[in-house]
């Protein structure tokens, strides 16, 4: 008996190679299965020796829709992520382009492209293959100025902790260099070139964003070398993604170099390892701010889990507020603040989720802050490493955890120097 999915489908109509056919026997087997959404998925490796396929894109039964076939060419199925008109996973993706049926004439396709439009209960709309707007990447030169950008990671504030590709960069007497304020003086002592600094504070750092692009744009116009440096990794709760965005807007691509985060690599400095065996088996990153100044929303309370929060030490103590009333945390929790890692100056605070957002004010700590919350906080550190405070209440608080006693200090050393 036919398979009900495949009762109103037409056959493949291909143009295969000596060596496909094979290939096309998988192809066909393919696309008589029942999920639509797997079939459209491994297409494309299995037509990519072909010249051209007929695919078929049946629309929901709920929605009164019936098969269609559009013809497209094996080098667009390469290129395109295909589909299943109006998945709610593809509710935040790109526009989609409406690719027509041009190699069929008993296709049911429209002779004309539509683009960009949702999908109407028509049988129209039905008819054709619908395919992710790609797009394409502009040149890593400005086409008319020469211009072009680099995007750096200038890692946790050491110089030793720089890449070599960034030093090489950041070293070039001709670069003009985008820096914000979170960078190390001793970085930026290594810089030769022009360097313009922002002012990003909390409550105006939209204002220095801005300020940042135009002198991006400004720079590229004048067909110079804009280096955009950035402390930490660019990508990681760096806004390194929304930058590239708005550099190819200026008809560039920038080159990307990595740089160490912070997440990691500031723990290490302070001693703290984010996994230990038996202690912790899981680490989640965290920033302390979300967009237009919201919170994120906080993972719940395991007691194996490492929590690592970036940019999050002037909200700190609503921070903790939160991750004993909305996430579960025991006040006893051991948290850290890393403070400008791996610097000469580095500190690293240590005390309770109950008990750190009163030392933190004590020490004035400041940004650039890497925040540890979990058991780890204890596994390397030792009791002389840390002028010891700890009162009758936090060891109350530790014991009724199960634990032995709570450190609360300040420790001003790094383990790597």
């Amino acid at each position: 008996m036919q398979h009900p999915s495949t009762r109103s489908r037409r056959p493949i109509a291909v143009h295969p190679s000596p060596s496909s056919i094979v290939l096309l026997v998988l192809a066909m087997m393919m696309m008589t299965t029942t999920t639509t959404t797997t079939t459209l998925l491994l297409l494309p490796v299995i037509v990519a020796p072909f010249d051209s396929v007929v695919a078929f894109v049946p629309t929901h039964p709920a929605k009164g829709g019936r098969t269609a076939s559009s013809s497209v060419s094996s080098s667009s199925l390469l290129r395109a992520a295909y589909i299943d008109e109006g998945h709610p996973r593809d509710r935040h993706r790109v526009p989609t382009t409406i690719v027509p049926d041009r190699g069929d004439a008993d296709a049911d396709a429209p002779s004309s492209s539509s683009s960009s439009s949702p999908p109407s209960s028509s049988s129209s709309s039905s008819s054709s293959v619908v395919r992710r707007a790609i797009g394409s990447r502009p040149p890593p030169v400005h086409p008319t100025s020469g211009g072009r950008i680099t995007l750096v990671g200038a890692g946790p504030g050491s110089p030793d902790l720089l890449t070599i590709a960034a030093h090489r960069i950041i070293s070039d007497p001709d670069a003009f260099v985008v820096v914000d304020r979170l960078v190390s003086d001793e970085i930026l002592n290594l810089v030769r070139g022009e360097t313009r600094i922002a002012n990003k504070h909390p409550g105006c750092a939209d204002i220095a964003q801005d300020e940042i692009y135009r002198w991006c744009r400004e720079g590229v116009i004048a067909g110079r070398h804009v280096v955009r440096l950035k402390i930490g990794d660019p990508f990681v709760f760096g806004r390194g993604g929304e930058e590239v965005l708005e550099f190819r807007k200026f008809g560039v691509e920038p080159r990307i170099v990595p740089g160490v985060s912070a997440a990691f690599s500031a723990p290490l400095l302070g001693s703290i390892p984010v996994t230990h065996r038996g202690v912790s088996n899981q680490v989640v990153m965290c920033t302390g701010y979300g967009r237009e100044g919201t919170s994120p929303d906080l993972i719940r309370y395991h007691e194996e889990q490492t929590v690592v929060f970036l940019m999050a030490v002037g909200r700190l103590r609503s921070l903790c507020v939160n991750l004993v009333e909305k996430a579960g945390y025991p006040e006893y929790t051991p948290v850290a603040i890393v403070e400008r890692a791996g610097c000469p100056d580095q500190r690293t605070v240590v005390g309770t989720v109950g008990t750190i957002a009163d030392i933190a004010e004590e020490n004035d700590v400041r940004p650039p802050s890497t925040i540890v919350v979990g058991e780890v906080v204890n596994v390397l550190l030792t009791e002389g490493d840390f002028a010891i405070t700890t009162t009758e209440e936090e060891a109350d608080a530790a014991g009724a955890g199960g634990g032995g006693g709570r450190r609360r200090g300040l420790l001003v050393r790094s383990m790597v120097d």
